[in-house]
C-alpha cells in the first residue's frame, strides 16, 4: 500500500454503533473518489480503500488506530471532506492516522473542503494538503511530490490547486486544472477492487422497493460519475450552479461522453449489478445525450436498473425512453416537489406546477415505475399554511400512484456551504448561524448520535423569520401522523440529522 484512502463517518473515528444510536453515517462514497483512485493505480501507485462507517456497520469493534498500527505506514493518506456532514469526522479520521503514522502525509479535498481550505490548514494541523476544486491532475502530481520527493518544497510549488504549509506560512499554488470531459471520459468510475468490502458496500447502494427485494436477494448497485456541475441554484444545495463556479471554476456541466457512461453501465452490469445510480440528472443534459445513451445501452442489449433523482420535471420523453431501456423491476427515479406550496416550490428552485407534477407522475405510474418523493419541512416559505398544501399534495400523490411503487420522505434541510440561502440569508427572510469551519465541526461533533429527545428544525444552521424550531417539530408531529396512516412508504421526519 503506497496511498490509503479513508471515507469518514459522521462521528469521531472510534465510533461505535452498537452501544448508541447513531444518526446517519453518510456511508457514500463521493463518485470522483473511485476515478481519482483508479487515476493513481494507474500509474502504478498501490491504493487501498477503507469505509470506516461500512467497517463499523460490519464489525462493531472495528478500531481504526489499530488497522492503521497492523499495517506499514502508507506514504499519502487521502481522506474526503466532500459534503459538510463529514466536517467532524473527516479531521477525527486525520487525527487518527498522525497518532498512529505520524509522518504519514495527510491530503483532504472535495466541496467543504475547498471552501474552508485556509481555516482547515489554520487551525488543524492533521491535515498537511488541501486540493481545492478539481483534483485529478493535482493528485497525480502530488502523489509524486509526497511520495517520491518527500519535503521538496519546489516539487509542491508545482502541484496546481494546491494549499499547504511551509515554515508555518499557508501557501497556495495556481488554480489552473478545471477538468473538462476529455478529462473525465477516460477515468475508470467503475472498478472498486481496491475497496475493503467492495461487495457489502454495493449492497448498501442499491435503492428502491420492487418484489425483488421483498424476498431478501442480495441486490447491488453502483453509484456512477457521469458529469460535473449543474445549471440550477437550488438556494439549499452547496453544489449548484454558483457554487462550482466559486469552487471549482466551473461554468454549468461538464458532461462525459454518453457512449462512454453506457460503457461503464455495461461493465457494471457484466458485473452482476442489478442497479446503476447517476451522479446527475441526465434529463437535464438536452435530448441528445440522453436519446444516444439510451440508444446505446439498447444496442449493447444492456439491462440494468437505473436509480435518477429528476433535478426538474423530465419531459416525457425520457420518461419513455427509461421504460423503454431500463430494467424496471431495479428502477426507481427520485423526484423532491419540495411543498405543496408553487411558490414556495419556485423560491427554493423548482420551476413547475402541482398539475404537471401529477401529469408526469400518470405518465410514469403507465410504465409501473418506482418513485421516492422528497418535501422539505423547514425551507425558506414553509409555515403552518403552507404546509397544509403539502399534506394536501402528498394525499394526491399517495391516492394517485400505485403504494407498492411508492416512498415518501419530509425531512428537515441544514444550512449548505456556499448554497444562496448561506451567501444570501436576507433575500430569504432567515437568520444564519454557520458561518465558518468550526461551526460546522462543532455541528457534526455535537449531532452525532440520536438524543432521547429531539425538536425538529433545531440545530440546522439557520432559522426562518417568524418561525421558530417549535413550529417545526409542530409541523413535524402533524407529518408523522400523515405517515402513519398512509399504506404507501411513508416515512416520519427523522429524529436525527
Amino acid at each position: 500500500m503506497d496511498i490509503l484512502y479513508l471515507h469518514p463517518a459522521k462521528q469521531e473515528a472510534t465510533a461505535r454503533y452498537d452501544r448508541y444510536k447513531a444518526c446517519a453515517p453518510y456511508l457514500f462514497i463521493p463518485v470522483g473518489v473511485v476515478g481519482l483512485a483508479n487515476l493513481l493505480r494507474s500509474q502504478g501507485w498501490a491504493v487501498e480503500g477503507l469505509n470506516l462507517p461500512l467497517e463499523l456497520m460490519l464489525k462493531p469493534t472495528f478500531e481504526l488506530r489499530g488497522w492503521l498500527a497492523a499495517q506499514s505506514p502508507a506514504k499519502l493518506v487521502m481522506i474526503d471532506l466532500h459534503w459538510y456532514e463529514h466536517s467532524f469526522g473527516a479531521l477525527d479520521a486525520a487525527q487518527a492516522v498522525k497518532a498512529v503514522w505520524p509522518g504519514a502525509p495527510v491530503v483532504i479535498g472535495g466541496l467543504t473542503a475547498s471552501h474552508f481550505a485556509e481555516e482547515i490548514l489554520a487551525n488543524f494541523p492533521a491535515v498537511d494538503y488541501i486540493l481545492r476544486g478539481d483534483a485529478e491532475q493535482p493528485l497525480l502530481k502530488l502523489a509524486d511530490a509526497v511520495c517520491g520527493q518527500v519535503g521538496d518544497p519546489a516539487a509542491l510549488a508545482r502541484v496546481p490547486n494546491l494549499l499547504y504549509r511551509q515554515a508555518g506560512t499557508i501557501k497556495q499554488t495556481p488554480r489552473t486544472f478545471f477538468a473538462r470531459a476529455d478529462d473525465l471520459d477516460p477515468l475508470d468510475f467503475v472498478t472498486l477492487d481496491w475497496l475493503h468490502h467492495a461487495e457489502n458496500y454495493a449492497a448498501l447502494q442499491y435503492s428502491g422497493i420492487g418484489l425483488i427485494r421483498l424476498h431478501d436477494a442480495k441486490l447491488t448497485s453502483h453509484w456512477l460519475c457521469i458529469g460535473r456541475g449543474c445549471v440550477f441554484n437550488c438556494i439549499y444545495c452547496g453544489g449548484g450552479k454558483d457554487s462550482h463556479a466559486q469552487l471549482a471554476g466551473r461554468n454549468g456541466y461538464v458532461m462525459r461522453a454518453p457512449e462512454r457512461v453506457a460503457e461503464e453501465v455495461a461493465l457494471l452490469a457484466s458485473q452482476g449489478r442489478q442497479q446503476v445510480a447517476l451522479s446527475l440528472d441526465p434529463a437535464t443534459f438536452g435530448p441528445a445525450w440522453w436519446r444516444a445513451f439510451f440508444a446505446r445501452l439498447r444496442a449493447q442489449g444492456t439491462r440494468i436498473g437505473i436509480y435518477n433523482e429528476f433535478f426538474q420535471l423530465p419531459p416525457p420523453e425520457f420518461i419513455d425512453e427509461l421504460g423503454r431501456s431500463a430494467d424496471l423491476q431495479h428502477t426507481e427515479v427520485a423526484i423532491s416537489p419540495l411543498s405543496g406550496n408553487e411558490e414556495v416550490r419556485r423560491r427554493n428552485g423548482k420551476f413547475y406546477t402541482n398539475e404537471r407534477f401529477l401529469t408526469m407522475l400518470d405518465t410514469l405510474k403507465s410504465y409501473s415505475i418506482p418513485i421516492f418523493v422528497y418535501f422539505s419541512l423547514n425551507l425558506p416559505g414553509e409555515t403552518l399554511q403552507t404546509f397544509k398544501e403539502t399534506l394536501a399534495l402528498a394525499d394526491q400523490i399517495g391516492k394517485r400512484y400505485p403504494p407498492h411503487l411508492l416512498r415518501m420522505l419530509n425531512p428537515c434541510h441544514t444550512l449548505d456551504p456556499v448554497s444562496p440561502m448561506s451567501r444570501q440569508p436576507d433575500a430569504f427572510g432567515m437568520t444564519v448561524h454557520y458561518r465558518t469551519f468550526q461551526d460546522y465541526y462543532n455541528y457534526c461533533k455535537g449531532t452525532g448520535w440520536q438524543p432521547r429527545y429531539v425538536t425538529r428544525g433545531e440545530h440546522r444552521g439557520f432559522e426562518m423569520e417568524g418561525r421558530p424550531a417549535s413550529m417545526v417539530e409542530q409541523m413535524a408531529q402533524i407529518w408523522d401522523l400523515f405517515a402513519k396512516a398512509q399504506r404507501f412508504r411513508c416515512f416520519p421526519v427523522p429524529r436525527g440529522w
